[in-house]
Order: C-alpha cells, then sequence, then structure tokens
C-alpha cells in the first residue's frame, strides 16, 4: 500500500510538467468552440484590406524571378517559349526573350547574306539597311521590355506600377521609331541615289489613293535635274490619261477599296508592332498577376489548413493523452487493484508514469516540427500499450520495428493515433483476449523506398465501434497529402482473424533527414 502511494505522489510530480499545456488546453479549446479554429490559425483573414494589399505585392515581389507555379506557367523546355515559365517582366523572363530574338536575327541575316552572295546582288547599301533594321527590331523588342523590367525592380504599388510599365513601354516604341528614323536618314546620306520615278509614282498609287491622286501629290523631283521632273510629268499625265469615263464609276471603287486596304495594313503594322513592343506582354502580365495571387492564396489556404489540421491532431492527441476519461479509467484500475494485487496496481502507476513522461514533452518538442525520429515515436507507443496491458490484463501486443529504422523520420502523433484509435475502438469494445501488433518495416516497389508503419488489432472491427467521429484519421490523411502529395497514404482494411488493420505508407527518401527533434 505504501509503494502505491509512493508512486501516486512520483505521478503527481510527472503531471507537474504538464500543466502549461492541460492550462492552455481549456482555453484554446473554448476560443475554437466560440470562434473556429480559422480564427486561430488564419490571422491573415483578419487584416485590414490595405495591409493584405502590401502583403501580397511584398510575397509577389519577392518571387518575381522564380519559375511560376505550375497551375500559372507554360510548362515549356522550347528554347523560344522558356521565357513563359517566369513572371513577365521579370530578368529572367527578359533574358529567355532576348535570347529568343536573337536566335531568330542571326540565322534570318545569315539565310539573307547567303541568299545574296548566292545571287551577287550583295551591295554595302543593302548591308547597312539589313544591319539598320536588324538594330531597329532588337531596340523596338527590347527597350520598352527592358524599362518594364527596372520599375518592376521598384516594387510600387500595384496602380502606380501600371502606369510606368504602360509609359515606359510606349517611351520604348517612340525611341525605336526615332533610332529608325536617324539611321534610315544616315543611310541616305551615306548612299544617295536618284528615284526610279515610274516606280515611285506606281507606288504612291497602291493601296493609299488612286494613281490620278497619287500623280498629283506626288512630291516631285529637284528642279534642277531637268530630265528627272520631265520624266515624272510625262508619266503622271500617261497615268491620268489611262483613266477614261468609263472608267471613272470603277476608279472610284477602287479608291474605296485601296483605302481599306490601307487602314487594314496599318492596323496589321499597328498590332505586330504592338506585339514586338511588349504591349501584349502588359496584357498577359495582368492576367498572370491574377492567377499568382490566386495561386498564393490557396497556397496559403492549404498551408492554414494544414497548420489546423496539425493543431486539431495535437490538440486531440493531448486531450486523449490527459482526458478524464482516460485518467479515471487508469486510476480505477489502480484503486481496485491495490486490495486484490498490489503489484498489478504499482504496475499500473509505473506505466502511467512512465507514459506521459515520454508523450508530454514529446508533444512540446515535436508538435511545431513536420519530422520526428520513429525510435521516440515508438517508445510512445510501447509505453502507451504497456500501460493499457497494465489496465487491461486481456491485451496483448507486440512491437516488430526493422533495426535499421530508428532514425528514420516520420510526421510525429500519427503512430500514437493509430494506437490509441486501435485500444478505444477496437480492444474496449471487446469481450475476452484481444492483441494488437504494431509493426515497422521497409518495403521496395516500382515508386521507390518505403516505409511501413502498421497497427492491427483482432477488435470489434468496422461495425462494432459505437463512439468516435473519425477526425483523427481523417487529420492524418490530410497532413499525408500536404506533406507528400500522392506520395503517402493511410489506408485501413479488415484483419484476417476480425479487427482493423490501419497502414500508414511513407517515402522512405523523403523521410531521413540529418538532424531530427528526440
Amino acid at each position: 500500500m505504501e509503494k502505491c502511494l509512493e508512486k501516486l505522489s512520483h505521478l503527481t510530480i510527472a503531471l507537474v510538467p504538464a500543466r502549461a499545456d492541460l492550462i492552455a488546453f481549456p482555453a484554446i479549446s473554448s476560443q475554437v468552440s466560440r470562434h473556429g479554429l480559422a480564427s486561430i490559425m488564419l490571422p491573415t483573414s483578419i487584416q485590414p484590406k490595405q495591409e493584405a494589399i502590401v502583403a501580397m505585392s511584398d510575397r509577389l515581389a519577392a518571387a518575381q524571378d522564380q519559375l511560376l507555379p505550375t497551375e500559372v506557367s507554360a510548362e515549356t523546355g522550347f528554347w523560344f517559349g522558356r521565357a513563359r515559365n517566369y513572371p513577365i517582366f521579370s530578368p529572367t523572363w527578359f533574358r529567355y526573350r532576348g535570347l529568343a530574338l536573337l536566335y531568330l536575327v542571326a540565322i534570318a541575316s545569315a539565310l539573307a547574306l547567303l541568299a545574296g552572295w548566292v545571287s551577287d546582288s550583295l551591295s554595302a547599301k543593302v548591308v547597312a539597311s539589313s544591319i539598320a533594321g536588324a538594330l531597329q527590331l532588337i531596340c523596338l523588342y527590347c527597350l520598352g521590355p527592358w524599362l518594364a523590367v527596372k520599375v518592376r525592380t521598384l516594387r510600387w504599388p500595384p496602380r502606380q506600377e501600371l502606369f510606368g510599365l504602360c509609359l515606359v513601354l510606349l517611351l520604348g516604341l517612340v525611341a525605336s521609331f526615332g533610332l529608325d528614323a536617324g539611321a534610315t536618314r544616315l543611310i541616305e546620306l551615306e548612299y544617295p541615289e536618284k528615284p526610279d520615278t515610274v516606280f515611285s509614282a506606281t507606288f504612291n498609287a497602291g493601296p493609299r489613293n488612286g494613281a490620278d491622286h497619287a500623280a498629283r501629290r506626288r512630291v516631285k523631283p529637284e528642279p534642277s535635274d531637268e530630265d528627272l521632273s520631265a520624266s515624272f510629268n510625262s508619266h503622271a499625265a500617261d497615268v491620268q490619261a489611262e483613266q477614261s469615263d468609263e472608267d471613272a464609276a470603277e476608279v472610284e471603287q477602287t479608291d474605296a477599296e485601296k483605302r481599306l486596304a490601307f487602314w487594314l495594313e496599318q492596323t496589321i503594322t499597328l498590332l505586330v508592332v504592338t506585339w514586338l513592343a511588349g504591349g501584349f506582354d502588359l496584357l498577359a502580365f495582368l492576367r498572370q498577376r491574377r492567377k499568382l495571387e490566386q495561386s498564393v492564396r490557396e497556397r496559403e489556404l492549404a498551408e492554414a489548413r494544414a497548420a489546423r489540421n496539425e493543431a486539431e491532431l495535437r490538440l486531440s492527441v493531448l486531450a486523449a493523452q490527459v482526458e478524464p476519461h482516460f485518467l479515471f479509467n487508469t486510476l480505477a484500475g489502480v484503486r481496485s487493484a491495490i486490495g486484490s494485487d498490489p503489484v498489478r496496481a504499482t504496475a499500473i502507476v509505473d506505466h502511467l508514469v512512465d507514459y506521459l513522461r515520454a508523450t508530454i514533452p514529446q508533444i512540446r518538442r515535436d508538435g511545431g516540427s513536420s519530422q520526428a525520429r520513429l525510435a521516440a515515436q515508438l517508445d510512445a507507443a510501447r509505453a502507451y500499450l504497456a500501460l493499457m496491458r497494465a489496465r487491461i490484463p486481456r491485451l496483448d501486443y507486440t512491437v516488430e520495428v526493422q533495426p535499421d529504422l530508428g532514425e528514420v523520420s516520420v510526421p510525429p502523433l500519427m503512430l500514437i493515433s493509430l494506437v490509441e484509435n486501435a485500444v478505444k475502438h477496437g480492444v474496449e469494445p471487446k469481450i475476452g483476449p484481444v492483441r494488437i501488433e504494431l509493426r515497422a518495416y521497409r518495403e521496395d516497389g516500382d515508386d521507390g523506398a518505403a516505409i511501413v508503419l502498421s497497427v492491427a488489432d483482432n477488435g470489434v472491427g468496422f461495425g462494432g465501434a459505437t463512439s468516435g467521429s473519425g477526425i483523427g484519421l481523417r487529420n492524418i490523411r490530410e497532413r499525408l497529402a500536404a506533406q507528400y502529395g500522392d506520395r503517402a497514404a493511410l489506408t485501413l482494411q479488415a484483419g484476417p482473424a476480425g479487427g482493423v488493420i490501419a497502414t500508414i505508407r511513407l517515402p522512405l527518401a523523403e523521410s531521413n533527414p540529418t538532424e531530427l527533434p528526440g
């Protein structure tokens, strides 16, 4: 009797370090019951709108030169479209975009030089004009987007940033045409050439106006060149003479068609120039930013849900470990055994002290971590099963672990949750002998090596449990999905001799970090 009282005093001492958790738990539970877990796990939902916008802008700016998420990027490895895998107007996007143009310009220039060399039509003016055209194309394609990249690095608020992007893209467009005009003028001064009057008058009779209008509006050559001026006037008169009265209606219709063709030509040119100068990239940037904001929100929501599930699991495990039902049943077993079997009563108290000493510090240490040593998780499970066997003598259990798996990392609190679930829903409701088998082993498959944690009981099975809501198992599945995706899973199946076999399968390559708590 005195020995049992001494063990109970040790139990009281063991419970003292856990008072902080026991005191905090009712407060957290009351807050959860009043407002829900989202009120303590989703602080961003109550932030002021302006602060949320600023925070979102900072997160997007910090990731502006990283690969886009799979739901946003084009996911192409082709060199011409590799820029689409990065945020628009980011340095990496600009680099890949510019390289794609340089490759095309280099290929086109090489083919043009080869064709000119073969046809023996190369001249200094042709080469100079080609170089000027290539430089103007590069300037048009790169200047505005390069300035836009510089604007993005300033991390302005969204509206100011959009205004700045529009301004610098327009500035790049104007500067490109200015450089083109200057280069063209220099080439004309360097390589003067008399115009072909027949070609000039006929060309102006093209899509803009009729031939008679073109002949009247055409700027005549310099008066100093009388032969050239006379040639021009003669050809213009011939063009006018070709139009008889019978063709007046046809000419008027032709003029309208040519004006329509002119505006169509100008529209196509404007669209091409806008595309080259980055105008369409600006529209794509706005769409991409909306998708990125949505992706960031969804990722933060998933992280918040995972944190909430983690909190629910920690609270449920802590509640299961110190809840009155658990303690009352254990202490009731001690009380009933004190008079009839003092040795068994002492063993129950010993196992209870060992269990609380093993689990409560582990919750503190591993509660905020995503990984813990398998050996520590197995120690907690052994202590719990030993306590349950001391309290329920009809329970038998075995723990089988491969020797080289002790230092492997696993998510904390999952294994003990499966063991507690087996005791609560399989062992306690069953009458007669019952057994729990806990196994941890390595399994090689097509997807690589995996670690398998199995908790099997021959209890009442799926149809015999009368309590529980399944929240613990659901939280385990959601935690596995958040941490491993489809590479890990929790499965439940009926045992061959009755009961349930709960199995967690984890990828072994992702379960072995160098430093782990506990």
